[in-house]
C-alpha cells in the first residue's frame, strides 16, 4: 500500500510529529510547528504513490499527534517527564526580587523643571535631576513644581503656585 519506507522518510515523519507535539505543548513563534508540518508533508510525499494514500497517512498522523498531546497533557506539567521542558521558577518578593521601589520621600518636595514637561520631562528636586511627569498640563522650563504623588517609578508633579 505505502511505498518505500527508508530511514530518511521514517526520520522525517517522526521528527515532524515531535516538532508538532512541541508546538502544541509550548506554543511559540510557530517555527517548530511549521517545521513539523513541512517534515511530515515531505515524508508523506516520499512514501505515497496516490492522493488517497497521502490523505490516509495524514489522517493517521493527526490522530497520532492528538493522542501524543493528550498523553503528555495527562502526565501533567508537574511530572518528572515534563520538568526539563517547562520553566517553573518564580521571582518572589520575599526572595528579594522587586520590579521597582516606590520612593515616597519625594512627595511634597519642590523643584524646578529643567525641560518643558509635555507631560513628561526632567526636573531637579533637592539637587537631583530626575524624570517626572505632570498631571496632564504643560509646564514650561524653569517653572517651580511640587511633587504630588509617586506611582511606582513615576514621579508626578504639578505646577507650584509660588513664584521662584
Amino acid at each position: 500500500m505505502f511505498g518505500d519506507w527508508n530511514a530518511l522518510t521514517v526520520f522525517l515523519y517522526v521528527l515532524g510529529l515531535v516538532l508538532l507535539a512541541i508546538e502544541g505543548l509550548m506554543p511559540g513563534f510557530g517555527v517548530a510547528g511549521v517545521s513539523g508540518i513541512i517534515c511530515v508533508i515531505i515524508s508523506v510525499a516520499m512514501i505515497t504513490s496516490s492522493i488517497y494514500e497521502a490523505l490516509l497517512l495524514i489522517i493517521a498522523t493527526i490522530a497520532i499527534l492528538v493522542l501524543v498531546i493528550v498523553m503528555m497533557y495527562k502526565l501533567g506539567y508537574g511530572s518528572k517527564y515534563m520538568k526539563f521542558l517547562i520553566l517553573d521558577t518564580e521571582q518572589k518578593q520575599e526572595e528579594g526580587y522587586t520590579s521597582s521601589e516606590k520612593d515616597v520621600s519625594f512627595i511634597g518636595k519642590t523643584g524646578v523643571a529643567e525641560t518643558p514637561l509635555r507631560p513628561s520631562g526632567v526636573v531637579t528636586i533637592d539637587g537631583k535631576r530626575t524624570n517626572a511627569q505632570s498631571q496632564g498640563e504643560f509646564i514650561d522650563k524653569g517653572a517651580k513644581v511640587i511633587v504630588s504623588e509617586v506611582d511606582s517609578m513615576k514621579i508626578i508633579v504639578k505646577k507650584s503656585e509660588e513664584e521662584i
